[in-house]
């Protein structure tokens, strides 16, 4: 009896240990499936498509500021080449950042800080050119008194 139970029990065993690895060998196929999905969903979000320009012009004249901001930082990112009126594009959204950043830091009461922003609010607005209408839209919109203004 004794012999006929250890070959049941080696039976058993053997089962179970090719049960585990059939388990773990289904684990690291799913595991490898998931790594593949996340470099392709990865490769892609780096393939993001360049801004144009009509789209920027149409985020100035609808006055959306943050995602101004956002395209122009992301066809930075990209590598976009600047040219028609994206420079002055760009300089409107560097103003629209640097006003709100100097609105937080004067409301604050961080005067050093609003100081440099009010610097680079100066530095952007000589480069909106065409575009220069935004400066008082940009105070509106953010609240801004133009009478507290530096």
């Amino acid at each position: 009896m004794n012999g006929s139970q250890s070959v049941e029990e080696k039976k058993g065993a053997s089962r179970k240990n090719l049960l585990l690895d059939g388990i773990v060998i289904l684990l690291c196929v799913i595991l490898f499936i998931q790594v593949v999905t996340f470099i392709r969903e990865a490769s892609d979000y780096l393939k993001l498509p360049e801004i144009d320009e009509g789209t920027l012009i149409q985020e100035v004249n609808g006055r959306q500021y943050e995602r101004l901001v956002e395209n122009v930082y992301r066809n930075e990112a990209l590598g976009a080449p600047v040219k028609g009126d994206m420079a002055q594009i760009y300089a409107a959204a560097y103003y629209y950042e640097a006003a709100m950043l100097y609105n937080a830091h004067q409301k604050a009461g961080n005067v050093r800080q609003a100081e440099e922003k009010y610097a680079q609010m100066q530095a952007y607005e000589e480069q909106l050119g065409e575009y220069a209408f935004v400066k008082e839209e940009i105070w509106a919109f953010l609240g801004m008194d133009p009478e507290n203004i530096k």
